[in-house]
Order: structure tokens, then C-alpha cells, then sequence
């Protein structure tokens, strides 16, 4: 079943090849000084990937945090405040995140479920709250997007109609995650290549992919997580992921800011107000709310032959980069200051 539908995706993957291909060449067909594109991923990788942890096992902390942090890779941890396991772990999860890499998500107060539009004032907003308030907060964000995963429960236990979880996302910025559906370790994936066909399968189409897990591992305790997926195969996941972000494949992130880079840059417009040889100036708009969209993007420009190192400025940020084939690789805010680029004196 699982061959049979990596061959559909892989003929999918070859239509998007083809599509993405096109619209490439089209993109890079001018050549001229201050020619600007937006590219398709951050730091203009060929493809994103993001890794998902739900219902904060201790194996997440114990193992999964860790070896992240040590490759610098980032994912994002499903939380479930009223959940035994967070509770006792729970100032440990708030010291987690010094080290970096970790995005908390929201997967309802319990996982026991939600009945209706009331009830999940309390089981989905406060956990939102917590995560905002308690567990992440990010000073002069306090309203900041926050991704939302539905949990699994039993058959008549999320009884929430359709049109009120949309309206209860909506209310307080939540984005919904992709679904758990034939991405989830142990579920659905169980061997190391099923879960790395995953990337390849983004890089071919440069386009995106995910994998959901639970619990991790945790050799030597006579208790293990949920779904615990072994250390034998999720060390040499990380391994692999770390070398495709190396190589610049990949874009390892988490769910908002995958999110985030997406909308701006569908809505992105670069206009180009001068190109001399001494000096480009572009202006970076993008028809989203930058309250809650306000992650740069990643631009190429083309630079003038002689130049070999630009200084980039940015309303108050600015930034030295090489020059590689005339064309320079940068990031800029949408609907900031105009974009200044000259070459480093």
C-alpha cells in the first residue's frame, strides 16, 4: 500500500519537477542589474521540511531536544498542558527552549477532546494562552501565530462542529497543521527509508514535507513514551536531515514559520526603484498583516560584474555578503524600509 502510494507522489513530484522547472527559467531570464526574484525557500534551498513531536513524552525532552539542538535543527513540540507527563516536566519544558530550535504548538489542554464552541474557550484557547504566556513568550508579540495540531481521540469525543474549530483558529491566530495522515512515525512510517523518501520526495518537487512523531526512545528506562520510535533510527533521521540542510536541500523548520514564509512569499511584490553602478535600491511589499507576517524573505539579486561584496541595509539592519555569479542571496523584511545594496568600499 505504502509503495503504491509513493508511486503516485512520485509522478506527482514529477509534474511539479517540470512546473517548477518553467517557472525557474522564466524567474532567472533577466539578467540586468537590480533583476530580483524571491526565492522559493529560505536561504533559497531547494526544499522545506519540518519535523513534528506530539503530546510532550519525556523522551522528547530526554532525547529528541538535544540531539536537535546539537545538528541545529528545528521542530516544533505539540503541548498538552493538563497532561501528566507536562505537568511534571513542565519548568523543564519552559528551559528547553534556551537552547533554541524549539517552536511549541497547541494540541488542546487534555487530548480528550472538545464538544462545542464553548468548550473550547477553555480546552483549545487556554492552551494558547500557556504557550504564549507561560511557556514561549516572545516580548512585543503577545498576539504572535501559533500552530494548532487536532489530537486523535476516540469516536465521539471531538464533537466540535467544523465551522466553529475555524472560527475559534481564527479568533486567536492559530494555524492548523497539515494532517497526521500517512506522515506519522511508527503509525505509518516504521523504517528509516520510508521517513527520508519523505525528503526526497520534497526536494524532488521543491516543494514541502513533514513528518509527525510521538515518543522517542529512551534507553534504559524501564518506561518508554508512546509510540516511542528507536534511537537506531531516529539518531541517523537527524543525521540525515543535518547533512541535506548542510547541502543546502533542505530548509529544516517549524510549522508557523514554513506558514509564514509561504503566504508572504505568494503575496510578495519586489519593484525596483534604481540600479546604477554604484547602487540598487527595491522596495519589498507583501499584501499580508506584517503583525502576524513578519518573517523575511529570502531575495537574489543581480549585482554589477565588478562588484565582489555588497552591504545590504535595511531601515536600521545591515548585512555584508559575497557575491557569487553576479548575484547576491539576502534576506529583507516585507513592507519594511526600502532596500539599499551597494558594494562594500
Amino acid at each position: 500500500m505504502i509503495k503504491s502510494i509513493h508511486q503516485t507522489i512520485r509522478l506527482i513530484f514529477a509534474i511539479c519537477i517540470l512546473v517548477n522547472f518553467t517557472r525557474t527559467a522564466s524567474a532567472s531570464a533577466d539578467d540586468s542589474t537590480g533583476a530580483t526574484r524571491v526565492a522559493s525557500w529560505k536561504d533559497d534551498r531547494t526544499a522545506a521540511f519540518m519535523l513534528m513531536f506530539d503530546d510532550g513524552w519525556p523522551g522528547q525532552l530526554q532525547v529528541a531536544i538535544p540531539e536537535l539542538q546539537k545538528r541545529e535543527l528545528t521542530a516544533t513540540f505539540y503541548m498538552v498542558p493538563d497532561k501528566g507527563e507536562y505537568k511534571t516536566l513542565a519548568p523543564k519544558w519552559a528551559e528547553a527552549i534556551k537552547g533554541g530550535y524549539i517552536i511549541y504548538g497547541n494540541h488542546t489542554m487534555t487530548h480528550q477532546g472538545v464538544r462545542d464552541y464553548e468548550h473550547a474557550q477553555t480546552e483549545i484557547l487556554e492552551c494558547t494562552r500557556i504557550i504564549r504566556e507561560e511557556l514561549q513568550p516572545i516580548p512585543g508579540k503577545p498576539n504572535r501565530l501559533i500552530s494548532f495540531a487536532q489530537p486523535g481521540v476516540p469516536k465521539g469525543k471531538w464533537t466540535l462542529p467544523k465551522e466553529d474549530l475555524i472560527r475559534v483558529l481564527e479568533e486567536d491566530n492559530m494555524i492548523k497543521r497539515p494532517t497526521f495522515r500517512g506522515h506519522g512515525a511508527i503509525s505509518h512510517l516504521q523504517e528509516l527509508e520510508q521517513m527520508t523518501a519523505l525528503a526526497e520526495e520534497a526536494i524532488a518537487s521543491q516543494g514541502t514535507e513533514y513528518l509527525i512523531l510521538h515518543g522517542v526512545e529512551r534507553i534504559g528506562s524501564k518506561w518508554q513514551d508512546f509510540w516511542a520510535l528507536k534511537q537506531d533510527i531516529f539518531l541517523p533521521l537527524l543525521d540525515y536531515l543535518a547533512e541535506k540542510q548542510a547541502a543546502n536541500e533542505l530548509w529544516i523548520t517549524d510549522h508557523i514559520s514554513w506558514h509564514q514564509y509561504e503566504t508572504e512569499r505568494n503575496a510578495a511584490s519586489v519593484k525596483l526603484l534604481q540600479a546604477n553602478d554604484s547602487k540598487i535600491e527595491l522596495e519589498l511589499t507583501a499584501s499580508v498583516n506584517p503583525e502576524l507576517y513578519d518573517l523575511p524573505l529570502t531575495l537574489i539579486t543581480n549585482v554589477p560584474a565588478e562588484w565582489s561584496e555588497c552591504q545590504i541595509k535595511q531601515g536600521d539592519r545591515t548585512a555584508l555578503v559575497s557575491v557569487t555569479d553576479g548575484k547576491i542571496i539576502y534576506d529583507a523584511l516585507p513592507n519594511g524600509a526600502t532596500i539599499q545594496i551597494s558594494a562594500k568600499k
